[in-house]
């Protein structure tokens, strides 16, 4: 081979391929390739998973507003009203009671047997203590109506029933007092036996009717 076609063959050798160079000219003058074939090899690989939601905080949470609150109270109240008893009853006790020192100073052995029961009918509340006092009261008038001036043998019932049906609170109160009128050198204390023992409803209580028995 002649020596100036071997110089022209060994300069071929030292010059870089140009198939190799077009190729890394297209790569980097078209990016745009390089990341859809990222993207393509990324979407055939497994799924990620979606990002959890943060619980939302107490502080981010919306304040009870004025209807919120009432609808609370209301429920609040229905709730009690069912947990109330629909009948309340309370007794003296099972053998009749005299007040202290009365039947010392009985002077008559007369002892009539007297009984008075009272239905009242009562908004709001119920204060058994002052029912009492006004069933009482009746006995001692009729004992009065017989020349006695004193109660003893006291005893009494009373019932409370509790109205489901109307919208203000009532109740139908029941009691019952029985008695013996007799005579005494002591002054009639005016007032029933065992107070301790009674069983109201707590509040005003407005008497509507009375029905004497």
């Amino acid at each position: 081979m002649p020596a100036a076609a071997a110089d022209v063959n060994a300069e071929k050798d030292l010059l870089p391929d140009n198939s190799t160079n077009t190729s890394m000219d297209e790569y980097k003058s078209s990016p745009l390739k390089h990341t859809s074939q990222v993207l393509f090899r990324s979407q055939s690989g497994s799924p990620s998973k979606a990002p959890t939601r943060a619980p939302e905080s107490p502080s981010k949470r919306k304040p009870l507003s004025i209807v919120d609150v009432a609808n609370i109270f209301i429920k609040m109240r229905r709730t009690r009203d069912r947990v109330k008893p629909w009948l309340i009853e309370s007794s003296s006790g099972e053998e009749p009671q005299s007040h202290p020192g009365l039947l010392e100073a009985v002077t008559s052995l007369v002892r009539e047997p007297l009984r008075h029961t009272d239905i009242f009918i009562c908004g709001e509340a119920v204060n058994v203590a002052q029912l009492l006092r006004t069933t009482r009261n009746a006995l001692m008038e009729a004992a009065g109506d017989m020349g006695a001036n004193a109660l003893l043998d006291e005893k009494w019932n009373c019932t409370i029933y509790r109205s489901k049906h109307r919208r203000n609170e009532t109740f139908k109160v029941q009691i019952s007092y029985t008695a013996s009128a007799t005579r005494s050198d002591r002054a009639d204390p005016r007032r029933p036996v065992a107070l301790d023992k009674v069983k109201g409803v707590p509040g005003l209580m407005t008497v509507l009717k009375r029905i004497a028995e």
